[in-house]
C-alpha cells in the first residue's frame, strides 16, 4: 500500500470511530484542550457543537473538585504515558451533572507535540442504579432491623450469611455484619440447640418444604432461656435451585411461662378442690359412724339402767368415750392434713427411735387396760430421716390401729428398722409388726385410700391411714402393708416405710 493510500485508510478508519463508537472518542493536546471529538459527545453534553467544544479544556467541563484532579494527572501522563479509567463528573450545557469513566494514552505526533487519545463513558444510568441499588439495601436493612420478630439467613451449609439487629442483639454481636461466616456452634447457644438448628435447618433445604411454627428453646448472650416459635423456609436461586433458608423467630418466652403459671394455678386449685371433697368424705363418714356409736351407747344405757347392772354400764360409758375420743382424733387429724401443704417442703432431720419411742408411750396411755409389749430394734440409736414433726403422728397411727384392732389378751409390737440403697441413695425401711387381725388382701391397697368404708370384719380408721399416706409422700416416702406370715393375714400385719435418710 503506498503512502497515499495509508493515509486514507488512516483518515476512515479515524472518521468511523468518531462517527460510529459507542463510547465518546477525544483526542486533545498535552494541555488537556480538545481537538476533536466524535459525534456522540453532542447528544452527551446536551447539545453543545463541535465549535463550541473545540480548543476549550475538557476541564471547564467539569465540577471544581474534579478540575484539580484532572490537571495533576496531565502533568503525571507524560510519564505514564496512559491514564487508566477515573471517575469524573461533567456538566451539562443545561448545568445539569453527568457521570463519566475517562481513560487517556499519550498518541507520538510527528510534529513533536503529544497528542492525547481519551475514552469517555456515561456511567450515569449505572451511577443511578448503584445509588438505587444502595438505597434498596438499606432499605431492605431498615425494614428488617425495625421487625420485632428475629430474622436470619444462611447458606446451604446453615452458615450465617445476614441477619437483623434483633438476632444481633440476642446473639452477642455488635451488628448485624459480624454474623456473617459464623456457625450456629459459634454463637451462645447450647450445643444441644445449635445441633437441633443444624439438622431441622438440613431437612427443610435437603426436602425443599418450609417448616412452620417450631417450638424450640434457645440459650441467649444474655443468660436468657427462651422459647421461639420458628419458621424456616427454603431460599432459591434464578434457576429454581434451593441455595439457602431464610429462619424468622418470634420469642414466646412470656407466653411458654404464662401457661406454666396457668397450669400450676389450675394444679393448685384442683388440688385444693380435692382436699376440700376429702375433707368432705370424711367428716360425713366418720363423723357419722362416731355419733351411731354415741347414739347407739346411751340407748343401750338407757335400757341397762333397769336392770341396774353397773359393769354393763360401764362398758357402755367406755365405748360413748372411746367414741367421743374418735371425734376429738378426728378434728385433730384433719387439723393436720390441711398443714400438710405448708410443712411438706420443710423438711428437715428427725431422729427415728426417739419418735417411734414417744408414738409408743401416747399410745399405751390411750389404751391403759391393754397390755402392750413393745420392741424396737434398730442398727444404732440416731437414725435421722428427711422428714418434720408430724412423723410422730404417722407412727402413732400406725401404733394405734394396731392396739386397736386386736383382739389377743397381749399385744405384741415390733418395730424394725434397717439401711437400705435405693438408686445410690440411702433409706430408712420401718417395719412396725404386729399380731392384730391383719389385713385381708383386697383391702391391701384400699385401705390407704380416702373414704375407705368400715366393716364389722374390717373396722380400721380409714382417715387415719389415709392420713399415714398423705404424709409419707410429703417426705417423698412409701408405705404399705404386708402380712406378718406370708399368705395368712389372720396373722397379723407389717406396715413398711421408706423414708430417704438424712446424713447430719
Amino acid at each position: 500500500m503506498n503512502e497515499k493510500l495509508s493515509e486514507e485508510f488512516n483518515r476512515s478508519i479515524s472518521q468511523t470511530l468518531l462517527k460510529n463508537h459507542p463510547d465518546i472518542i477525544l483526542i486533545l493536546d498535552g494541555e488537556g484542550k480538545i481537538i476533536q471529538v466524535s459525534d456522540n459527545i453532542i447528544k452527551t453534553f446536551n447539545d453543545y457543537s463541535r465549535n463550541e467544544l473545540i480548543g476549550k479544556s475538557l476541564a471547564e467541563f467539569m465540577v471544581e473538585k474534579d478540575k484539580k484532579v484532572f490537571k495533576k494527572q496531565l502533568k503525571e501522563i507524560s510519564e505514564k504515558k496512559i491514564l487508566k479509567m477515573e471517575e469524573y463528573k461533567f456538566i451539562k450545557k443545561d448545568h445539569s451533572k453527568i457521570a463519566g469513566e475517562l481513560s487517556l494514552s499519550i498518541v507520538e505526533s510527528e510534529i513533536g507535540n503529544d497528542i492525547l487519545l481519551g475514552i469517555m463513558r456515561d456511567i450515569s444510568n449505572q451511577k443511578s442504579l448503584e445509588k438505587d441499588l444502595v438505597k434498596s439495601k438499606q432499605m431492605f436493612q431498615l425494614v428488617m432491623d425495625n421487625i420485632p420478630q428475629l430474622l436470619s439467613w444462611k447458606d446451604i451449609n446453615s452458615i450465617y450469611i445476614g441477619c437483623n439487629k434483633n438476632f444481633a442483639r440476642v446473639a452477642g454481636l455488635n451488628e448485624p455484619a459480624e454474623i456473617i461466616g459464623k456457625s450456629d456452634y459459634e454463637l451462645p447457644w447450647k450445643i444441644s440447640e445449635a445441633e437441633s438448628f443444624f439438622e431441622i435447618d438440613q431437612l427443610v433445604m435437603d426436602t425443599d418444604k418450609p417448616e412452620y411454627h417450631i417450638f424450640e428453646p434457645q440459650l441467649q448472650a444474655d443468660g436468657k432461656q427462651a422459647w421461639l416459635d420458628t419458621n424456616k423456609i427454603p431460599l432459591h436461586n434464578s434457576r429454581g435451585e434451593v441455595v439457602g433458608i431464610l429462619c424468622t423467630y418470634e420469642d414466646i418466652t412470656d407466653r411458654v411461662n404464662a401457661e406454666i403459671a396457668l397450669k400450676n394455678s389450675e394444679k393448685k386449685y384442683r388440688e385444693a378442690f380435692n382436699r376440700a371433697e376429702f375433707y368432705k368424705d370424711v367428716f360425713a363418714h366418720d363423723i357419722s359412724n362416731i355419733l351411731q356409736g354415741i347414739l347407739s351407747s346411751l340407748e343401750l344405757s338407757r335400757l341397762t339402767l333397769k336392770d341396774v347392772e353397773i359393769n354393763k354400764i360401764d362398758k357402755f360409758y367406755e365405748i360413748i368415750e372411746d367414741q367421743i375420743n374418735r371425734g376429738a382424733n378426728l378434728v385433730s387429724n384433719i387439723r393436720k392434713i390441711s398443714s400438710i401443704d405448708d410443712n411438706e417442703k420443710k423438711l428437715i432431720p428427725i431422729n427415728v427411735s426417739q419418735y417411734i419411742k414417744e408414738a409408743i408411750e401416747v399410745v399405751r396411755k390411750i389404751f391403759p387396760k391393754r397390755k402392750i409389749t413393745f420392741q424396737l430394734t434398730a442398727p444404732q440409736d440416731l437414725v435421722y430421716v428427711k422428714a418434720n414433726k408430724l412423723l410422730l403422728d404417722v407412727f402413732q397411727n400406725i401404733i394405734y390401729n394396731a392396739v386397736k384392732h386386736n383382739k389377743n389378751s397381749i399385744v405384741d409390737i415390733d418395730v424394725i428398722v434397717n439401711d437400705e440403697l435405693i438408686e445410690g441413695k440411702s433409706h430408712i425401711k420401718l417395719q412396725f409388726v404386729d399380731n392384730g387381725l391383719g389385713v385381708p388382701d383386697p383391702q391391701k391397697i384400699t385401705i390407704f385410700q380416702r373414704g375407705t368404708v368400715e366393716s364389722k370384719s374390717f373396722n380400721r380408721l380409714g382417715l387415719g391411714l389415709s392420713l399415714v399416706k398423705k404424709l409419707v409422700e410429703t417426705y417423698n416416702g412409701q408405705i404399705w402393708v404386708e402380712d406378718k406370715v406370708k399368705g395368712d393375714p389372720t396373722k397379723g400385719s407389717n406396715f413398711i416405710i421408706l423414708i430417704e435418710q438424712s446424713l447430719i
